[in-house]
């Protein structure tokens, strides 16, 4: 039994007794009757805190995630462009990119569409780890083909944090499910991955779904297409700075 339906209970017997001693059994019914409100309130309070938290997390995704992934995404499209990724790291750095935006678009998409438990904190930590592991490759392959200005950098560095970003906020939203993937704690962990219930409404997936074709996935190709064409026509790595080959020079 819980303390605090233990709690309820003792308060109830010992409101029942005096009550009864008293010979005051108007008193008593009220006194049971206030303690099954006080019950039935202790009862649902778990699923109101996590029902609190699920909301939480769908508005912190839309609000918050969705437009910085938007907004970096189309930054760092166009720092490529302005240092010629076509002529200079060309096809293989925009295939990186092809696989960075997947390995966040899986973290971002899977903390919107499914339920929180260790099974989508694992998906997760797996997910922080390949995209960070990716990032590592694609900069030690690009640094000596073509110029990274500092506001790449930067937008890199927004970039390269959204899948911690989620991984770390819904692990302080839903913490019972994150310490059991760890071993930790009473619950048992779920490694089952479910759609939520209920599930986003139409609309905000149909503006989830545009904005990410718009934003993320249509400049990503686009930058492809122009790599592609590039080598095609023999032009990948002409514009390469002399100064990044001899700098980094392996």
């Amino acid at each position: 039994m819980k303390k605090s339906t233990a709690a309820v209970l003792g308060f109830a017997s010992a409101a029942l007794f005096l009550a009864a001693r008293k010979g005051n059994l108007r008193a008593a019914k009220k006194a049971l009757g206030n303690s099954r409100k006080i019950l039935g309130k202790s009862r649902h309070s778990g699923s109101g805190a996590r029902r609190i938290a699920e909301e939480s997390a769908q508005r912190y995704m839309m609000y918050f995630i969705m437009p910085a992934w938007m907004v970096v995404g189309a930054l760092d499209w166009l720092w490529h462009r302005q240092t010629k990724i076509e002529t200079t790291s060309g096809v293989q750095e925009s295939l990186t990119h092809q696989l960075m935006m997947m390995e966040a678009g899986v973290p971002v998409f899977a903390s919107l569409f499914l339920e929180a438990n260790a099974g989508l904190f694992t998906l997760l930590t797996a997910g922080v780890v390949l995209h960070q592991l990716t990032v590592m490759w694609d900069v030690n392959y690009t640094v000596s083909r073509r110029k990274i200005p500092a506001r790449e950098q930067h937008t890199h560095t927004f970039m390269e944090t959204i899948p911690f970003d989620i991984w770390a906020v819904l692990a302080c939203l839903h913490p019972d499910q994150f310490r059991a993937m760890l071993g930790l704690g009473p619950e048992k962990p779920d490694f089952t991955l479910r759609l939520k219930k209920p599930p986003l409404p139409i609309r905000n997936i149909a503006l989830i779904m545009g904005a990410t074709t718009l934003f993320v996935a249509v400049p990503h190709l686009e930058e492809f297409w122009r790599c592609w064409r590039a080598r095609q026509r023999g032009l990948s790595g002409v514009d390469t700075p002399e100064c990044a080959r001899e700098l980094f020079a392996s």
